[in-house]
């Protein structure tokens, strides 16, 4: 129950009077007990029972006192909050075994559906959550959001405290609104002892998150053409695309030797290989495709390698090519971005690009130099077109024709430039100039034949556009090109 400040503090002509032998050490225990209900009177005011405000407080000696002279261990905050839910929550099990020892109301929550158990749980504590259970708090308890424990003990990552949990009758495979389950956060947050642990007692591993539609553009610019308006499927990730995308390899390891389907692709088409070229992995990328991960699967518009060069990874890359990566395969669909983020992202524009001519265009030397090496084309022309807008008038731009070394010179839409892995981007992030990277793309385009007089729709060359955008190392080394011919 709880009490207030005015029931628990004693009136003014209080008394304390003795009869009898002991009445001098009953006096002395009678006025110590009210002696901590003053100490504490600030938090009374304000509604909370003394135990709680104890509790939270860290005041266990004071704690211990009330509830030896039998003040009730249940009494609760207006939230909810009890004496128990702050010794869980400071994860002190001495103060747990004394309330659970006076009949502390083990199931008891918040407004919110916290429970102790919820905290010990939260904090990875597995004695606490031990103490817990045997006292009799239910496993399957859920916050009002739907988390249940073992998806909080997940997502904390002690697998010893989700193994407590689940051999206490815990439903491995609960989902959240939108069907996550505590695999797949486990799996997210890399917890590989919490992944073996829902895996060994019976976790799902094809569960798939809920796939649902959502409107999407494909274009930065807030007034665009409305064909780079449209809705998609998201979701349907198992938990395997939740590892893979957490860059998690042992995760995905105890996952795919638990039967995982290594080639489902979630509701856009994406693929666990892909997000784990997306998380920087190398190993994890090794793991994938030494376990028969599709190297050229492209159900999300793009393949893996076009992934790798997107995030200039040289080692993906490389890696890829040393397993008959397709070198020509190309760009078939857009993918989403966000106004307000510089998102790794495919524009309309990019459709129909190889992998080389995408190095090219995001100034990537040593990449294009690898592929060329492997046996891509150099002399694909990527004929561009891409919906516009010009006065709330939409029609389609072409470009034309536009090979590696007028992409290498930032031709094939300006927008492109606004992207992560271009070198008007990476010049200020590594504190160069960006027609370093330039100048070094457009060499490797040269040396590989690339015909510098090639010109747009427009009638642009590499050297007019550079000229015109004062790039003047790249204009003075392709006129010192042009001499030399």
């Amino acid at each position: 129950m709880t009490e207030s400040i005015q029931r628990m503090s004693p009136p003014k002509n209080f008394s304390v009077t003795c009869f009898g032998r002991g009445c001098a050490t009953l006096c002395i225990q009678v006025l110590l007990v009210l002696a901590s209900f003053m100490l504490v009177s600030p938090a009374f005011s304000q509604g909370m029972p003394a135990v709680v405000s104890l509790a939270k407080g860290q005041d266990w000696d004071r704690l211990e006192t009330l509830l030896n002279d039998g003040i009730s261990a249940n009494a609760a905050y207006g939230d909810g909050t009890t004496a128990l839910h702050w010794a869980a929550y400071h994860d002190n099990s001495i103060a747990v075994r004394s309330l659970l020892a006076v009949d502390a109301n083990v199931n008891a929550i918040t407004d919110l559906g916290v429970s102790a158990l919820w905290l010990a749980a939260e904090n990875g504590s597995l004695t606490i959550t031990e103490q817990l259970l045997q006292a009799g708090a239910d496993p399957n308890a859920r916050l009002l959001s739907g988390e249940t424990l073992v998806m909080t003990a997940a997502q904390s990552g002690n697998g010893a405290v989700v193994s407590a949990l689940l051999k206490a009758g815990a439903d491995p495979n609960a989902a959240v609104t939108r069907e996550q389950t505590a695999l797949m956060w486990a799996a997210n947050r890399g917890h590989a002892d919490a992944v073996a642990a829902l895996v060994k007692h019976g976790a799902d591993v094809h569960a798939r998150s809920l796939v649902r539609r959502q409107y999407v553009k494909s274009e930065k610019e807030q007034d665009s053409n409305d064909v780079y308006k449209h809705w998609i499927k998201q979701g349907g990730n198992t938990a395997l695309m939740f590892a893979a995308r957490g860059g998690d390899v042992q995760s995905a390891r105890t996952l795919l030797e638990a039967g995982a389907r290594i080639n489902d692709v979630n509701a856009f088409g994406t693929s666990p290989l892909i997000m784990a070229v997306h998380s920087g992995n190398l190993a994890l990328l090794e793991l994938l495709l030494d376990n028969g991960a599709n190297i050229n699967g492209n159900d999300s518009g793009h393949t893996v390698l076009h992934a790798a060069i997107l995030r200039g990874n040289y080692n993906a890359v490389q890696l890829l090519l040393d397993r008959d990566v397709d070198l020509e395969s190309v760009v078939l669909k857009a993918t989403p971005a966000r106004r307000q983020a510089a998102d790794y992202n495919f524009h309309d524009a990019l459709i129909g690009a190889t992998p080389l001519w995408l190095a090219a265009r995001f100034a990537e030397p040593d990449i294009m130099q690898a592929l060329i090496e492997g046996g891509a084309d150099p002399f694909f022309l990527h004929d561009i077109k891409y919906p516009g807008q010009r006065m709330g008038e939409n029609f389609m731009v072409e470009e034309g024709k536009i090979s590696i070394l007028m992409a290498a010179v930032g031709m094939g839409h300006r927008r492109l430039r606004l992207s992560w892995w271009t070198p008007e981007r990476r010049a200020g992030q590594l504190s160069r100039s960006r027609e370093e990277f330039m100048l070094d793309a457009v060499s490797v385009a040269l040396r590989a034949g690339v015909d510098p007089a090639l010109e747009n729709s427009d009638g642009e060359s590499a050297l007019s556009f550079a000229r015109a955008r004062r790039y003047d190392a790249v204009a003075g080394f392709l006129e010192s090109i042009g001499s030399a011919q």
